[in-house]
């Protein structure tokens, strides 16, 4: 067993794992930013949505609500 080629073996291995939780990390700091504009998309239509609905019920109440 030639332990300077294993010592090499295993700097290799730790580099790649140091990249590749670079990378996910990298991923995760993405999706959350993602996930941030999602959300607050959601809450604009949800208060439109609101909005929405709070108009079609004035109408209702006072258009067809009086038989």
């Amino acid at each position: 067993m030639n332990f300077g080629q294993e010592i090499t073996r295993l700097q290799d291995t730790l580099v790649v794992v140091a990249e590749i939780r670079r990378r996910q990390a990298e991923i995760q700091k993405t999706q959350a930013q993602g996930l941030a504009v999602h959300e607050q998309r959601m809450s604009h239509i949800d208060e439109r949505l609101s909005e929405i609905t709070d108009k079609l019920d004035g109408f209702i109440g006072g258009s067809f609500g009086k038989n």
